[in-house]
């Protein structure tokens, strides 16, 4: 009778134990890019490919992840920089990007659900509005494949662009 009086209060421990864990901070998400990663792509229906090199780690404080990435395409070669973070009052994550040195910064939302990174933009041309939204996919810890579609129909129907994969190489 006591073995099992025993088990009880242990078990009725560990599980309160679980129950007063907490939970997981959402900015550690972001570290899904932490390390570094070779990223390989081409634009769907041409011979243009892309290559990148990434690099990502936390800023100095640890509230931001600082990603720099050089990209090679055909034309040349570029560079960008993108911030990272999560904004615990809005329950959302955020990027910022400098596409090159001296470049107008970009911004937007990004939704992380699972291993699925989403980000929506969209941009204006002659009076239509074209909507982009690209996808990463975290297939596992040290690959991700990506998509970049677009849609100028309000987003009942998309196009790939480009698509390809990345792959971690280093920490």
């Amino acid at each position: 009778m006591r073995m099992k009086a025993m088990f009880y209060v242990l078990t009725a421990g560990m599980f309160t134990g679980l129950g007063m864990a907490q939970a997981e901070d959402p900015a550690t998400k972001l570290g899904v890019f932490l390390g570094k990663w070779q990223t390989e792509g081409q634009f769907v229906g041409s011979d243009n490919k892309v290559e990148t090199t990434l690099e990502c780690r936390w800023s100095a404080q640890g509230s931001y992840l600082v990603c720099e990435q050089r990209v090679h395409i055909s034309g040349g070669d570029h560079r960008q920089l993108t911030i990272y973070s999560y904004n615990a009052a809005d329950n959302n994550y955020a990027y910022t990007t400098l596409a090159d040195p001296g470049a107008r910064p970009t911004s937007g939302r990004v939704e992380i659900k699972g291993n699925i990174w989403t980000y929506a933009s969209s941009f204006e041309s002659n009076g239509r509005v074209t909507h982009i939204r690209t996808t990463n996919e975290f297939t596992d810890p040290r690959t991700e494949v990506f998509k970049v579609e677009s849609s100028d129909d309000g987003g009942a129907t998309w196009k790939t662009m480009l698509q390809g994969s990345a792959h971690k190489t280093g920490d």
